[in-house]
């Protein structure tokens, strides 16, 4: 097997595995957070006693979203590392061949993330899933701060 060839199934592999990676980890994140919103949003529901829990739940949720977040920052350092080495044996292929995806995506992605409509915007992965950890970690503020007020008997429905 000649060199380049090998060096390319390595950064696949590499990139496959830290790819999967990423998607496995989302994943567990969105199980997780919805158990814990579930708990949450039932202590909500539940009795004055019961809503000490939900504080607890608020801030299990706002921590999860947090640690997903930062798992989230590190694996996806990994998947441009892997697509950087993709790049570069890429080199071996002719300067137009169509089959050079890795490196040609920064110069075809640069050219959707500028469009103008919001709803036409590429948004990568990352920012996808940013917006999923602030949209859940907000969530657990809230029921945390809800939980607490109907705790101290400010609330109750």
């Amino acid at each position: 097997m000649d060199p380049t060839t090998s060096m390319r199934e390595h950064a696949w592999r590499y990139f496959e595995l830290h790819a999967n990676q990423r998607m496995a980890t989302f994943n567990f994140f969105l199980v997780a957070s919805g158990a814990i919103a579930a708990g949450l949003a039932t202590t909500l529901q539940g009795t004055q006693r019961v809503s000490s829990l939900g504080v607890a739940l608020g801030i299990l949720l706002m921590l999860v979203a947090f640690i997903s977040w930062k798992l989230d920052q590190r694996v996806a350092f990994l998947v441009k590392h892997a697509e950087r080495a993709l790049s570069e044996t890429e080199q071996a292929f002719p300067a137009d061949a169509a089959a050079c995806l890795f490196k040609y995506e920064p110069h075809v992605t640069a050219q959707a993330r500028n469009r103008s409509s919001f709803l036409t915007k590429h948004w990568t992965y990352g920012r996808s899933f940013r917006f999923v950890f602030w949209v859940v970690g907000l969530f657990g503020l809230g029921g945390a701060v809800l939980s607490c007020l109907k705790f101290a008997g400010v609330i109750s429905w």
